[in-house]
Order: C-alpha cells, then sequence, then structure tokens
C-alpha cells in the first residue's frame, strides 16, 4: 500500500489534496461533495456518501482517507476540525485557526471534554504549569524541541528542580528516567510503532492473527500496559515482515521484548558495526542470526 503525507497550509489546499486523491466528483453519483459559504470563508465542509472503496479514520489534526491500494495521511495541526454522522453521510468540518496560538489550547480542551479521568488531567496540568514558572526559557525550548510529546516531558521532568531533589535522595528514579528516555529514543531512531489495528491492515491479516503471531514470537512486540501492544515498525516493508525477522527472533526468544529491540537497533561488533537491521535488509540473514545466538549472554557485542 502506498502512502501519501500531505501538510496543507490553507482550505484551497486541503480541497486541492482531496480532489488529487480521490478524483473530481462524478455528477451523476458524486461520491463526496466540497463546499463551502464563501471564497473568504474560513470553513470548508467534506462530505462524503457510504463507500466500500473508501474509508475515513478520524484523529485530532490527522485525517487518514484510505483505499485498496493508497492511503493518504492528511495532516491538520493548523486548523480546527470537526466530525459529524448523518444516515450514510460522513461530514468533516475544517476550519482555519484565527490564531495559530490557539489552536494548541483547543486540542487540549477537545481531549479535557472527553477524558475519563479528570482529576489525573488537573494534576498533570497543574505540575506542568509549575514547571513552566521553575524552567528558564532556553530548557523549556529545548523540551518543547523533542519529536514526540513524550519526550517533551520527559525532558522538562528531568531538568526541573524538583526531580534534582528526588533524584538526590533516590538514584533509582534517575535509572528509571534514563531508561524512559532511552526507550522513546529507541523507538524515535527505529521509525516509530504500530498499533495491532495498523499492524492488521499492513500485513493484511486478522487482528486476531496478528496476537498469534506475536504469542508465537513472530514478531516484535512491546507491552505497553493497558494499551495493549506496540510493534516496532522496522518489521514491516512492502506489506510483509522483513526477510528474516522469524530467524532472528527465534535465536533472541530468551530475552525480553526491549532487549530484542536493543540487539536490532544497536551497533554490532560481529556485523562490522553495523546494526543487525541494516544488516538484514542487505539479506545477509545468516550472520544476523550468528550475531543474534548467545546475544543475552554476550551484551551489546
Amino acid at each position: 500500500m502506498v502512502t501519501f503525507s500531505e501538510h496543507p497550509k490553507t482550505l484551497d489546499e486541503i480541497q486541492a489534496t482531496i480532489q488529487k486523491h480521490l478524483g473530481e466528483p462524478s455528477r451523476k453519483k458524486p461520491g463526496y461533495t466540497i463546499s463551502r459559504p464563501s471564497k473568504s470563508s474560513n470553513l470548508l465542509c467534506f462530505m462524503s456518501h457510504a463507500t466500500n472503496d473508501v474509508r475515513y479514520e478520524v484523529e485530532p489534526d490527522l485525517i487518514r482517507i484510505v483505499a485498496r491500494s493508497w492511503r493518504l495521511l492528511l495532516n491538520l495541526e493548523p486548523f480546527f476540525v470537526r466530525t459529524e454522522f448523518a444516515k450514510d453521510k460522513f461530514c468533516l468540518w475544517i476550519e482555519s485557526q484565527p490564531e495559530t496560538s490557539h489552536r494548541y489550547f483547543s486540542s487540549v480542551l477537545r481531549d479535557l471534554a472527553t477524558t475519563k479521568h479528570p482529576a489525573f488531567y488537573s494534576r498533570v496540568l497543574r505540575a506542568f504549569r509549575q514547571l513552566e514558572s521553575d524552567l528558564p526559557a532556553t530548557q523549556i525550548d529545548e523540551a518543547t524541541a523533542a519529536p514526540t510529546d513524550y519526550l517533551v516531558a520527559i525532558e522538562a521532568l528531568t531538568s526541573a528542580p524538583q526531580a534534582t531533589q528526588l533524584i538526590a535522595e533516590d538514584p533509582f528514579i534517575a535509572a528509571k528516567f534514563r531508561g524512559l528516555k532511552r526507550k522513546q529514543q529507541m523507538l524515535e531512531t527505529a521509525g516509530g510503532a504500530l498499533t495491532s489495528e495498523q499492524v492488521a491492515e499492513v500485513l493484511g491479516i486478522s487482528r486476531q492473527a496478528v496476537d498469534k503471531r506475536r504469542a508465537a514470537n513472530q514478531l516484535l512486540a512491546l507491552t505497553q500496559g493497558r494499551r495493549g501492544y506496540s510493534y516496532p515498525s522496522f518489521q514491516f516493508e512492502d506489506g510483509k515482515t522483513i526477510n528474516g525477522l522469524e530467524d532472528v527472533l527465534r535465536e533472541l526468544r530468551e530475552l525480553d521484548p526491549w532487549m530484542q529491540m536493543v540487539f536490532f537497533t544497536s551497533p554490532n561488533v560481529r556485523l562490522a558495526g553495523k546494526t543487525p537491521l541494516e544488516t538484514l535488509r542487505k539479506d545477509l540473514v545468516r550472520e544476523v542470526k550468528a550475531a543474534a545466538s548467545g546475544y543475552g549472554e554476550q551484551g551489546a557485542a
């Protein structure tokens, strides 16, 4: 499946992008319609009729339009997005944000309105409001530049005066912070991770079949607590797992998933300083299997 990622900056660009990928709607039986109150309006209405050929997935600031052979990721960070469903119609209201800074707060407020844990949300927000007062502007900028929200939080927390005091009192807290940061950085370096549902879509199998492969140690799956499992995306290529993955995972079966992750993404002296992932992509499966054999006893060597 081919994936397209677009970052339109105006409503006109959104409309052009949708028409480019879905084609111009037919006059006799339109699959969708796009309308705006006027050219100067800051509101665009996209309406799609039920069809088996295309499906839509909506997240805050992101819309996926998935067809049989392609997928469009429509990134809408500068816009405010509302969705509605009316019988067999899917309606999408996209509004330009009058001020860019407001879009961050509107996204948070939408999440707050639907949370099942308002007390937790409130305490977290208060803690980070205090961090803004405690941290100098340079450290706030450095934290904000982190590639994920998770890393932004860790960078800010580890720089806070309160964290410094806690670390001084309990060295294990420092080790835990380092471990969390290392895990997230490792995932980012490896290209991120997919949910079970996304893996099922990539491989063209059911969610249950994904679970069976995970249980049989045929996929590398990282535990995410109540959220289930995430699957590092480097395992997948062209609608299937990379060549040799199952053979290597068999050699690593005694290790926990994060140690397996370390193996795949770390330079290995037995592979001339290349990572096992790089080497697998060159179809050198035998060499990677040899490096994986006894890896737990050898450590990162």
